[in-house]
């Protein structure tokens, strides 16, 4: 990884606690606890528009396919979603039904469909062209994780709270039960003296990677995991960094993410390095069965002071971002 800083932008007072980067690969838009929205021209290299959610506050900021709207959550007043235009600072319509604080949110990358995920809730789809929620999966203890793949046929949700599993749904039958029903266990979490399961730190988000092969399962502890996408082999622990340890801020999922070449996970820190894990670097063989699928960071980045929450590589360009109470570029 060649990456280096190329820009650094102050904008905010507290950290930032989302960001996105739309179908292009232009623009980005970010998320922050002092309840802003940030736009920035990736291209150009500068900030473009701040707009202000004071009433609402703000959290989870998802483009559509559009690089003038996006979609985000509440984290005050209610629980209902909202669909704004950046270009006017406008909502064009509100999406109604959480009761919960929503804690995932995600848009199909093919159609106009979205889903999100509520904490002791439930997981609902919705249209962007229709205020009331297409589908709803009950979760009554516990905080889902969705994911889109890349196709926009599956969806998953993972529950942590629920046996440590991803269940995988045809999105064009959400209403019926999962497809497949992934368990992630990680046997090392605790010493064998612990009872089974071990007990795993919270997860706060899932990820696919662009082949749809696997899923990184991001927790707010001191480890990451990397699982095939479709049957229950664990390829990876991701080890090495200081786990952000905010899921009872109901935060947290958003300091990592793949390269669009699936091959390296990239996530945040504690302690504000960025750290870099090759998911295809061989394995060490060990009697320790844990270190036989640990990974260690093969590279890492100091550039934030505080802990790093947000970590986004560009979709389209050879970019990424990463924040904490700055965003800092890299090219």
């Amino acid at each position: 990884m060649s990456l280096k800083a190329a820009r650094n932008f102050y904008e905010n007072s507290q950290p930032i606690t989302a960001c996105d980067f739309d179908c292009t690969g232009e623009f980005c838009v970010t998320a922050s606890a002092d309840e802003s929205i940030n736009l920035y021209n990736c291209v150009q290299g500068r900030h473009k528009k701040l707009i202000l959610s004071k009433k609402y506050g703000v959290h989870l900021t998802r483009f559509t396919h559009r690089h003038t709207d996006i979609i985000y959550a509440s984290t005050k007043e209610n629980d209902t979603l909202r669909y704004l235009s950046l270009h006017d600072n406008q909502f064009i319509r509100y999406f109604e039904g959480h009761q919960k604080r929503v804690v995932s949110l995600e848009m199909s990358p093919v159609s106009d469909q979205f889903a999100s995920g509520a904490v002791n809730e439930g997981v609902r789809l919705w249209d962007l062209r229709q205020p009331t929620f297409l589908g709803f999966i009950n979760i009554e203890n516990g905080r889902p994780c969705i994911a889109y793949d890349p196709s926009g046929i599956v969806l998953a949700i993972g529950l942590q709270n629920h046996d440590n599993v991803i269940k995988l749904f045809d999105i064009r039958k959400f209403d019926q039960a999962p497809f497949t029903t992934l368990n992630v266990i990680d046997n090392y979490a605790l010493p064998s003296s612990h009872p089974r399961p071990p007990i795993q730190p919270e997860w706060t988000s899932i990820k696919f990677s662009n082949d749809g092969d696997k899923i990184l399962v991001t927790t707010s502890g001191d480890v990451h995991y990397v699982t095939d996408a479709y049957n229950t082999d664990m390829k990876r622990r991701l080890i090495g960094h200081v786990g952000l340890n905010n899921a009872l801020q109901l935060l947290g999922g958003e300091e990592t993410s793949w390269t669009p070449d699936g091959r390296f996970v990239v996530g945040g820190s504690q302690d504000g390095m960025l750290n870099f894990w090759d998911i295809e670097a061989p394995l060490k063989n060990s009697m320790i069965l844990a270190e036989g699928i640990d990974s260690r960071p093969i590279h890492t980045l100091e550039y934030h002071v505080r802990p790093t929450q947000v970590v986004r590589f560009n979709p389209a360009k050879l970019m990424m971002v990463s924040g904490c109470t700055d965003l800092v570029s890299y090219i």
